[in-house]
């Protein structure tokens, strides 16, 4: 017995090598899931906090200081839209934990603490992800310009057919257009710079809200016959640029700013990112004036592609939709 207890002391010595080195790889299989589990939950909480916040409305997700003992950087990519957590020390340093956000994302400050706040934004169909607190967006489309009106704004009023199909020439082609002709009842030639175009519109008889009729534009195409005799019209530029014609871009961004609501049950609507415009001239029981048409899901709306002079002495339009939208804030 006495010969074989340095062989039991080794196996014991051996045992509890072995014993302690399963129980290390116990404990660190151990914190490699919790790291695992509290990186993969903080960039899914990030994702899914950036796309439940409301239009126009700011929310934040608090930073850990740690992820299971380890340290850790936070990373956003626009381009895939995604958040990214890159592990930097303990048992899983270097290995990164990233979660989608299902909508467009805007970096605005990038300095993000570990250990505070990062902050989310929606407007219109992106969301902006910033390391402090982000400002209220002004507004790019002016409710009353400043400078007098224009002749393309009088000449809009009266001849709000023409004025739509000179609109949607100008912000396709970045091209004025100096001169028209009516071809038919629903095509328009115009003289753009040096190219003749024909723009194609259709009549509409739904009702959008207090919309009876609308005069869509569908197509424009070259033309290549005689355009002779036209008649001139006023500068669309002009008005553009002195902020009495807005672009599509402008009526975009300044619908998706505002926060919507269903007027029947009063469910917040998000202008969705595959909205569809187009240039109209709309009638009401009050009067023809040439809009902007939006599609999207099962909405139609029709907003102004000017703005009303506020000498006038009747009301102007400004929007109508269907289903009934009403801005809340």
């Amino acid at each position: 017995m006495s010969n074989n207890l340095p062989f039991y002391l080794l196996f014991g010595v051996i045992m509890a090598i072995l014993l302690a080195g399963v129980f290390f790889m116990q404990l660190t299989r151990q914190r490699e899931f919790e790291v695992d589990t509290e990186a993969q939950a903080l960039a899914d909480e990030l994702a899914k906090g950036c796309f439940l916040t409301l239009p126009r409305q700011q929310s934040s997700v608090g930073l850990p200081l740690l992820l299971a003992g380890s340290s850790y950087e936070l990373e956003v990519d626009e381009n895939r839209s995604t958040f990214i957590v890159h592990v930097t020390s303990g048992v899983r340093k270097g290995e990164s934990y990233m979660a989608v956000a299902d909508v467009e994302l805007g970096v605005e400050n990038a300095d993000f603490e570990i250990g505070g706040k990062i902050y989310f934004q929606r407007r219109g169909g992106a969301v902006i992800v910033s390391a402090a607190p982000i400002s209220a967006p002004s507004e790019n489309v002016k409710i009353t310009p400043l400078s007098e009106s224009p002749e393309f704004y009088h000449f809009a009023k009266e001849n709000q057919r023409e004025a739509a199909a000179i609109i949607a020439v100008y912000f396709d082609t970045s091209q004025d257009i100096d001169a028209y002709k009516w071809e038919n009842n629903n095509s328009i030639l115009v003289h753009a710079g040096s190219i003749l175009l024909r723009v194609q519109g259709y009549e509409n008889e739904e009702n959008v809200g207090l919309v009876d009729n609308a005069w869509i534009i569908s197509n424009i195409e070259n033309y290549t016959g005689d355009l002779m005799p036209t008649v001139s019209c006023p500068s669309a530029e002009d008005a553009h640029s002195s902020g009495w014609l807005y672009s599509p871009q402008q009526t975009l961004d300044y619908l998706r700013m505002r926060t919507w609501r269903r007027t029947s049950d009063n469910v917040v609507v998000e202008i969705s990112r595959g909205a569809s415009i187009r240039a109209a001239a709309v009638t009401t029981n009050v009067s023809t004036c040439p809009t902007r048409r939006i599609t999207f899901d099962n909405y139609v709306m029709y907003y102004r592609a000017v703005p009303w002079w506020y000498l006038e002495n009747t009301p102007g339009f400004v929007l109508q939709s269907d289903p009934e939208l009403e801005a809340i804030a």
